[in-house]
């Protein structure tokens, strides 16, 4: 059994996703792992469902990176796995400073894709793939006149969940917003393509050498704990998302290949998460978001047999090589709350 350091295992985040695949998942997945949890709170919900758990300075702290250290040597641990995205970065760049633990995280080379909006496309751009097109706010004037409404009002910087998102449903809702940015506010506005019923989020899977081993297909359902905004533009039902990720697991060869072959050209390393819509007139897939990091769709497909964290955990330590996998399609995954009772005095202090 090997010990792993899991960060930022909070309520609803990556972090505790990541945990949810180590730890109440199959049997088999469970034994072979002893799971460390580490958060800057003591209400992290993942505190309470790992092994053992440790209360670290914040990310951004000076003392992050020896708290760290000091949890590697204490607890052995073998791999730690970042669980949010400022952490991701932090301990990419000091990866060195905890060997011989190493870092399960996508390339650090890709961290811009998720960070920075304008980065994606140009990105997706010069790869020669379509996306959604994404414009800076000074050229909102014409923008209503070009794509119509509803629009997307988005932060250009980060990627956790749906912060800060807007669904512009018409000219007035677009006048109100627009005194509140100007051209050091960092957004960016996307057209609103096609319905809620033709949005995907897509994992696709790829070992430390970058050889791809599989990918996965979730087709989002848009619908309570999901649900942000909606609204209804003729007979077309247009939303968005929470980021709160539910649906239906289904096969979908035609956006896997597509997603799997802008992963090889990324040399993607690790866990890539795609988000897209089908445009509706080609049935063509437009990318609006990449993460190249474990996401909040990771326990679900954990769940289903497509467990990310667990593969590349084996991968790094043990070597193990993975094909094509059987996991579980044609199943719903329906999102709820999740909660875990601690008496007081038990609070990590």
């Amino acid at each position: 059994m090997k010990t792993v350091l899991v960060t930022g295992t909070g309520g609803r985040s990556v972090g505790s996703g990541i945990l949810h695949a180590l730890v109440r998942s199959s049997p088999d997945v469970r034994a072979r792992w002893h799971v460390v949890a580490a958060d800057a709170d003591p209400f992290a919900w993942g505190l309470y469902k790992a092994d053992a758990a440790a209360l670290v300075p914040y990310a951004n702290s000076a003392d992050y990176v020896s708290a760290i250290q000091q949890l590697v040597a204490r607890h052995r641990v073998a791999a730690i796995i970042p669980g949010t995205e400022v952490e991701i970065e932090i301990l990419l760049r000091n990866a060195d400073l905890f060997a011989p633990a190493v870092v399960i995280a996508n390339r650090l080379e890709l961290l811009p894709l998720m960070l920075d909006k304008f980065e994606t496309a140009k990105r997706l751009a010069a790869l020669g793939y379509p996306a959604i097109p994404t414009v800076p706010v000074a050229e909102w004037p014409s923008i209503a006149d070009r794509w119509g409404f509803p629009l997307i009002i988005k932060p250009t910087r980060g990627s956790g969940g749906s912060r800060g998102l807007h669904l512009v449903r018409d000219e007035n809702e677009l006048r109100r917003l627009l005194p509140h940015f100007d051209d050091r506010s960092h957004v960016c506005v996307q057209p609103y393509v096609g319905d809620c019923e033709q949005e995907y989020t897509v994992g696709v899977l790829s070992d430390r050498e970058g050889k791809l081993i599989d990918s996965i297909v979730m087709h989002r359902k848009l619908i309570g704990l999901s649900l942000l905004a909606s609204t209804n533009v003729g007979e077309r039902r247009c939303a968005i998302s929470t980021g709160y990720s539910q649906g239906f697991i289904v096969r979908a060869p035609a956006i896997q290949s597509f997603c799997e072959e802008l992963a090889l050209r990324l040399n993607s390393r690790g866990p890539l998460n795609i988000q897209l819509r089908l445009d509706p007139a080609t049935k063509q897939p437009l990318v609006f978001e990449i993460h190249p990091r474990f996401s909040g769709t990771t326990p679900i497909r954990a769940d289903v047999g497509f467990n990310e964290v667990d593969l590349l955990l084996r991968n790094a330590l043990f070597g193990e090589s993975f094909g094509r996998l059987d996991y579980r399609t044609n199943v719903a995954a329906i999102r709820a709350f999740e909660h875990v009772i601690v008496p007081v005095d038990q609070l990590l202090q």
